[in-house]
């Protein structure tokens, strides 16, 4: 079979530039997946810039398509996970104000650590288990498959054309979360306290008021979409460096998915030590 053509976006060649083999390793294939990363991120950036000046249209069926999959497909268990956790919390919160009498203290610390800790890292997992681990593996069948060649040969761009409109909608659905999250998490734990503690409401309305200001609301904004963003381009440099055999199509989402959570954990850390740097 005659290799793949040497085109200038070729990831197997030298198209997208920094783009490691399926064999390369050390130091020197960490450098090329990072350069592909960066090579990703500009290239979705330059998309968006192209379709709000009018240059360019979004793909708008794989668009929708990738909202559905980042988006109502995982919306149950999102639902579902932040309400049990919603109930975890209040039942400890329960036990906690019986014994120390407590309730404002005590609703401002679950009120900040939902907000702006648990339903961020929880709806990254979700979106990188998700959305992340499809996008890597669409990338990698492209390049099992050859369809990466027929692109590349049409003139089409495979980064604006897969990563674009996912990255997106990624972005779309993981700020739509993070807001139905803590909204489900915080509700179902205040109505356990209600219900079962007699923590009157106006306590748990001035818990929210006087524990979010501007700045802590920023924060829990920004870090869905800081992950999303990271997951994307995870996603995007497992599956291009998938190689030719089928088999590679799995590692390359089990990567994705340890390389995301791992990367979700270390970038919240770091927004918890930046206000002490």
């Amino acid at each position: 079979m005659d290799p793949a053509p040497e085109t200038p976006l070729n990831p197997a060649k030298r198209g997208l530039p920094g783009a490691p083999s399926a064999t390369g390793g050390g130091a020197l294939g960490w450098l090329a997946g990072v350069g592909l990363a960066a090579r990703t991120l500009l290239e979705c950036l330059a998309l968006y810039g192209n379709i709000v000046l009018g240059r360019e249209r979004l793909d708008l069926p794989a668009f929708t398509a990738a909202l559905r999959q980042a988006g109502l497909s995982i919306l149950p268990a999102v639902t579902v996970v932040t309400a049990a956790l919603g109930v975890i919390l209040g039942r400890q919160a329960v036990n906690v104000l019986q014994n120390l009498n407590l309730p404002g203290v005590l609703l401002r610390t679950v009120t900040y650590a939902v907000v702006l800790e648990l339903v961020p890292i929880l709806v990254g997992v979700l979106v990188a288990g998700r959305a992340g681990v499809a996008l890597a593996v669409r990338h990698a069948t492209l390049v099992v498959t050859g369809q990466m060649d027929g692109l590349l040969v049409g003139g089409i761009n495979p980064i604006r054309y897969v990563t674009g409109p996912v990255l997106l909608a990624m972005l779309a659905m993981s700020f739509a979360f993070l807001v139905w999250g803590s909204l489900v998490t915080v509700g179902t734990a205040y109505l356990w306290l209600f219900f079962f503690s007699d923590v009157p409401p106006y306590q748990l309305v001035d818990a929210v008021r006087n524990t979010l200001g501007p700045q802590d609301l920023r924060e829990a904004l920004a870090k869905p979409l800081v992950f999303a963003v990271v997951i994307a381009l995870i996603a995007t440099v497992n599956g291009t460096i998938a190689g030719r055999d089928p088999e590679l199509i799995g590692d390359a989402a089990t990567r994705t998915m340890i390389a995301a959570v791992t990367s979700i954990l270390l970038i919240d850390l770091l927004f918890v030590l930046w206000p002490e740097a």
